[in-house]
């Protein structure tokens, strides 16, 4: 789904998330949520590490992305 699909179910408390690949073959799997009125974002990636909850400010390639689902 596109970014504008998703908003309305981040406004109301759900977790957002799509797969980001990068460069060097890596993917990574980020996680968006809105939490005291800011975003913050938790990623895992394909080697199974995981970075937890930090704050978020959206890429261009965020939000022109296509790949955007609920999480859970």
């Amino acid at each position: 789904m596109k970014l504008e699909q998703v908003l309305p179910m981040l406004r109301d408390g759900q977790t957002i998330t799509r797969q980001k690949p990068q460069k060097n073959g890596l993917a990574l799997v980020l996680f968006v949520k809105i939490n005291n009125d800011k975003l913050q974002s938790r990623f895992i990636t394909s080697y199974g590490d995981e970075f937890d909850w930090a704050y978020y400010t959206l890429k261009t390639e965020d939000v022109l992305a296509e790949n955007w689902e609920v999480a859970g």
